[in-house]
């Protein structure tokens, strides 16, 4: 048992210091510059491994891809050189363009990675608020439950807890009167050790949002600077491009390029294509490792958010209980008060009488200064009382709105990771059976080139300007990756068969995307050897490590 009132009072006294705290609250394949994009949706997570994972992959991708960069540009330059009548100044022109070629295909996949990097801290920042929020309508519901309780002690001095006990009528009557107050008493100590706990953890919130934004802030600000970069480097080769073209000897020198870059072009695919393939495999494990980590930790943060909801309906249905208990007692003070006023009224109607057998006008006088004394006693606990009652009616409603508050926010955060669970749950599910013919990957184009032409094992796709490539398949996405002579590649997984997209100026998915049929994958034309509007498409059967690169159905 606790005493009433003195330990009580002074354990929520130390913990008042609480209402003046925080109250506010990337695939793994040899490629030249690859950069990936994590799924939007998945991204969600605020932090944690995946997030990490994830960065980790990015930057250790980049450097092999580099390495790949260099052989390439060794094996152009070497083919040049097989070239004859080119002056040295054209020969540098070509150096410098090699260069700047290279330079800007790093720049694309840095930037992309930047741009990957972005994604990930705005998810991170906005869990981290959609939390902060819950936690903060949460810590001012329980700031003012404990104002409240630290105003009625002080007001009553635990008068309360000594009154109820003293009307005991039995011992029976004693004990269970003295287990309500005990309840009494552990609930309001519950209520301050609450408030410490999420004031802590609010605390904590801040700070992690305003690392977080910090963060994305200078991620931003490297994005732009690397943008700024990679806009001077194109206007540089525009310029050298555009010289060399006024001039007929400047042409042959391009010429002399594109067939170099051509002479390459086959080998680059196959080994990109044939790398993935091989890494198929560990590929999609690390992929369904992430999303299982995912899948976890949307479920904790599910657990947690229903338990939360749950006290908030409990606390809900108690302060009901406390609302009808208190208006019960108000009926009974106010019939109380009737009675006792109709006691005294009998009893000054025969004062009256008896003064007036004695001295009548003594009496009436004497009455009236007693009639004025308790009338203005009356009035006084008449407006005291009424005061009590419309403090505690206000004090109920603000305790009402802010559950009502926290409940909304506990129902917008349950949604939010409710959605992302779902997402993660329909990525972590098998590819379906391939059914159903194979979509054209460039709708309304037409093939310029046809499979086996030249020897190429690709067929070469033309649309308008601006048209947007699309998976042939139902699949995932396993590489997303950039090279100066074949601008952006993205590779699709569909089980038995992997589609190849080369030539394209965007992208519009990213590593680990699971996408449908006809799902935009990004804008054509950003290759020069298939040239503006065009793109190349690839059909492989894939079993097990090995691949072979079919004609496709059209």
């Amino acid at each position: 048992m606790i005493q009433p009132g003195v330990t009580l009072r002074r354990k929520l006294l130390l913990s008042a210091a609480l209402l003046t705290g925080t109250g506010e609250g990337w695939a793994q394949i040899p490629a030249a510059s690859t950069a990936q994009k994590a799924p939007q949706k998945a991204a969600a997570s605020n932090g944690g491994p995946l997030t990490s994972a994830r960065l980790k992959a990015l930057q250790r991708q980049l450097q092999e891809q580099r390495q790949q960069v260099r052989q390439q540009r060794q094996d152009l330059e070497r083919l040049q050189k097989n070239i004859k009548n080119l002056s040295s100044q054209q020969r540098q022109t070509l150096a410098r363009l090699n260069t700047l070629s290279t330079s800007v295909a790093d720049l694309e996949n840095e930037t992309a990675t930047l741009a990957e990097r972005v994604q990930l801290a705005q998810a991170q920042l906005e869990g981290t608020s959609a939390q902060r929020r819950v936690t903060q309508v949460r810590v001012n519901r329980l700031q003012g439950d404990l104002r409240q309780l630290l105003s009625a002690l002080y007001r009553e001095r635990s008068g309360r807890y000594l009154q109820l006990l003293s009307q005991s009528r039995s011992l029976s009557d004693l004990l269970i009167r003295l287990k309500y107050v005990n309840r009494a008493g552990q609930y309001n100590v519950e209520v301050t050790r609450t408030l410490r706990s999420e004031v802590q953890t609010l605390t904590r919130q801040r700070t992690q949002q305003a690392q977080e934004t910090a963060n994305l802030e200078a991620l931003q600000r490297e994005r732009l600077d690397k943008l700024t970069e990679l806009r001077d480097r194109r206007a540089e080769q525009t310029r050298l491009l555009s010289g060399l073209r006024r001039s007929e000897q400047g042409q042959r020198v391009l010429a002399a390029q594109n067939q170099a870059q051509q002479a390459l072009t086959a080998r680059t695919i196959s080994g990109l294509v044939g790398a993935a393939v091989q890494e198929r495999a560990q590929l999609e494990e690390e992929r369904r490792r992430r999303l299982e980590e995912e899948r976890r930790r949307r479920e904790a943060e599910l657990r947690r958010i229903r338990e939360a909801q749950e006290r908030a309906r409990q606390e809900a249905l108690r302060q009901a209980r406390v609302r009808a208990e208190q208006e019960r007692q108000a009926r009974i003070r106010a019939e109380q008060a009737r009675i006792q006023a109709e006691r005294e009224r009998r009893a000054q109607l025969e004062r009256e009488r008896r003064a007036r057998a004695l001295a009548e006008a003594q009496a009436r006088e004497a009455a009236l200064r007693q009639a004025q004394a308790q009338a203005a006693r009356e009035q006084a606990a008449r407006e005291r009382e009424q005061a009590e009652r419309d403090a505690a009616l206000a004090a109920q409603q603000r305790r009402a709105a802010q559950l009502q508050q926290e409940r909304e926010a506990l129902a917008q955060r349950e949604a939010q990771v409710q959605q992302a669970q779902e997402q993660t749950v329909r990525e972590l599910a098998p590819l379906p059976a391939s059914s159903g013919p194979l979509a054209f990957p460039l709708p309304g184009g037409r093939i310029t080139q046809p499979y086996g032409e030249g020897g190429a094992q690709w067929i070469v796709v033309e649309g308008g300007d601006g048209a947007q490539a699309v998976a042939a398949l139902a699949g995932n996405v396993i590489a997303t990756t950039n090279y100066a002579s074949l601008g952006w590649v993205v590779l699709v997984d569909h089980g038995p068969a992997v589609t190849a997209y080369f030539g394209l100026a965007d992208t519009r998915v990213g590593v680990g995307d699971r996408v449908d049929q006809g799902a935009p994958l990004g804008t054509v034309g950003g290759s020069p050897i298939f040239g503006p509007g065009r793109m190349a498409f690839q059909l492989n059967e894939v079993s097990g490590g090995s691949r072979q690169p079919v004609a496709p159905p059209f």
